[in-house]
Formats: C-alpha cells, sequence, structure tokens
C-alpha cells in the first residue's frame, strides 16, 4: 500500500456476549440513562497475508473516511491498528491484491451503537450474524490494571460471556467448529 499515512491506535479490546434479551434491556437503561447512543453499520473484508491481517471498511452510516484500510495485529493482548481513509473499495482491494493480500472473510455489523456518556466507560453494542449480540470495551494500554473491574462491571450488566478475543478471531473460532461438526457428520455417516 505504499507509504503509510493515517493514524495509529493501540488499546486492548474486552469483547462481551449479551442474549437478546439483556440487549434490548440494556440499550432501554442507557437510553433512560441519557447516555449517548450513536448508531453505525459497516461490513469489514478481511484480508490475509501470511500471518499478516489487514481489513477494508464499509462504512453504511454516516462516517468519514466512508472507505479505509486497516492494517492490525495483536501482541500480548494489545491490539494496535494503522487505518487510512481510501477513495473506494475497488481500489483499496486492488491495492491489497498487489501487495500479496487475498481475500478472506466478510463480517457485516448491522445493527451498532456506541454508547457514551461523560465521566463513564464507552461502549459498542454490536448485533454480528452468526455471533449474535456482542460488544466491547477498548481500554488505553496504560490502564491495563483496571481491566478486571471492566469485567465485573460487564457480568454484572449481564454478559454472559467476555473474551480479550477479537470479532476476527471469534468467527474464525465458529467456522473451525462448524467445519470440525461437518466433519464428524461425514465420517459418521461413511461408516453407517
Amino acid at each position: 500500500m505504499g507509504a503509510f499515512k493515517g493514524s495509529t491506535k493501540e488499546n486492548i479490546e474486552i469483547r462481551f456476549f449479551l442474549t437478546p434479551t439483556v440487549a434490548r434491556k440494556l440499550l432501554t437503561t442507557w437510553k433512560n440513562e441519557k447516555r449517548r447512543l450513536e448508531p453505525y453499520s459497516f461490513v469489514d473484508y478481511y484480508f490475509t497475508r501470511g500471518k499478516s491481517r489487514a481489513k477494508v471498511r464499509k462504512w453504511k452510516s454516516v462516517h468519514t473516511p466512508k472507505i479505509e484500510v486497516i492494517f492490525f495485529k495483536r501482541k500480548a493482548g494489545v491490539k494496535i491498528e494503522m487505518n487510512k481513509a481510501v477513495a473506494s473499495l475497488r481500489t483499496a482491494s486492488e491495492e491489497l491484491k498487489s501487495s500479496g493480500f487475498e481475500p478472506y472473510l466478510t463480517i457485516i455489523k448491522e445493527k451498532a451503537w456506541l454508547v457514551s456518556k461523560r465521566g463513564t466507560s464507552t461502549y459498542a453494542l454490536e448485533f454480528v450474524p452468526g455471533l449474535g449480540w456482542t460488544g466491547e470495551i477498548e481500554v488505553p494500554v496504560k490502564g491495563e490494571k483496571k481491566i478486571p473491574s471492566h469485567v465485573k462491571h460487564l457480568k454484572r450488566i449481564g454478559a454472559v460471556k467476555v473474551t480479550k478475543k477479537s470479532i476476527l478471531q471469534l468467527t474464525e473460532d465458529k467456522l473451525r467448529r462448524n467445519q470440525s461438526r461437518r466433519v464428524a457428520s461425514y465420517e459418521h455417516i461413511r461408516h453407517v
């Protein structure tokens, strides 16, 4: 992609899962608490080259830039992202392919809100097809010692699972489990 000219962000992502009922109740509670609920939606087109990962994000909601390339990696639990605006999805895809990246996965976030209020943590709450209702808190690297209190709070508000895995890792895990089930079913049928 040539010389990188964009922004870099480092943090620790804490992802949590909610049942649909808890997600609806939480959104209602946050509205009643006068938190700012900013809706958004986008599609992430993931690309891979060996262990390198990149994604082209196409925002469906109002956002600037409308399309961006995000290079990312995780090291010792820290997520490092470098993003830059691009002119079009096609241009971004072609540039990544010419740099040796191959298309990999697509993840859609259609129903999503950034939830904030002065003096409180900012949350992202999202519905991801195939994974369900999930959310995240991005903790600055310097705030790592606060992670246990964040986890406690998430469980108090109804989180059924809390993890440091990314949406991509969770999607890959689910695809592997589904593949294992298909192979096991095929093996069972072959031996009948």
